[in-house]
């Protein structure tokens, strides 16, 4: 069954940036927010419940964890040659292999959050960053929106990483990070976007 509404349509000024957002006449109005109160916080993280009033006059609260801005880069050491970061998650339990990136702070530029995050993680300076996209993790429970960058023109420029942060750096052909992303070996999920959102690009660019 088809979508009755608009398409999303893009700016190719800005890349990622939605004009228009799917509709659908199928879709009930009046959604209205009642109330929003924090019930836990520590760090960049708050846990917080939304309550809702549906279309049809019911109420309801949802579990919302607020995260914020998330940025990821993908850092081009030279043509066709990228940087990948190694951690330890705790969550995994192995090392995750990633793209430079983190949370940006407190009224942070997006722009700004990747270049400090390339500079702590990876080590670099980018001269140039194209923003490839925007995306939602997951917009049911996670309020957090990830901004995902290309960055050029590198040069060494390194800021101390975060305290509990343990990197190892990787420079390997893009069409090597790709593959990762695509069969599961990167599993993060702005590191996976950013990736075949690059890829994507560039393939409709010819």
């Amino acid at each position: 069954m088809g979508l009755a509404g608009h398409f999303a349509i893009y700016d190719r000024a800005r890349p990622g940036v939605c004009q228009r957002r799917y509709t659908s006449p199928a879709m009930p109005a009046g959604w209205t927010p009642l109330s929003s109160s924090s019930r836990y916080a520590r760090g960049r993280l708050t846990l917080r419940e939304d309550a809702w009033r549906l279309p049809d006059g019911r109420e309801v609260t949802y579990p919302v964890l607020a995260v914020g801005v998330t940025v990821g880069v993908l850092p081009f050491v030279a043509p066709d040659r990228v940087l990948l970061v190694g951690q330890y998650r705790h969550l995994l339990r192995e090392i995750s292999w990633e793209l430079p990136g983190g949370g940006a702070g407190p009224d942070e530029d997006p722009r700004a959050a990747a270049q400090r995050e390339l500079r702590e993680e990876g080590g670099y300076r980018a001269g140039r960053f194209d923003l490839l996209t925007r995306f939602f993790p997951s917009n049911a429970y996670l309020d957090e929106v990830a901004y995902c960058f290309a960055a050029w023109d590198l040069t060494p420029d390194a800021l101390p990483a975060d305290d509990d942060e343990f990197i190892e750096r990787r420079v390997v052909p893009l069409a090597d990070a790709v593959r990762m992303a695509v069969e599961g070996e990167i599993t993060e999920s702005v590191s996976k976007v950013t990736l075949l959102q690059y890829l994507a690009g560039r393939n409709h660019r010819g």
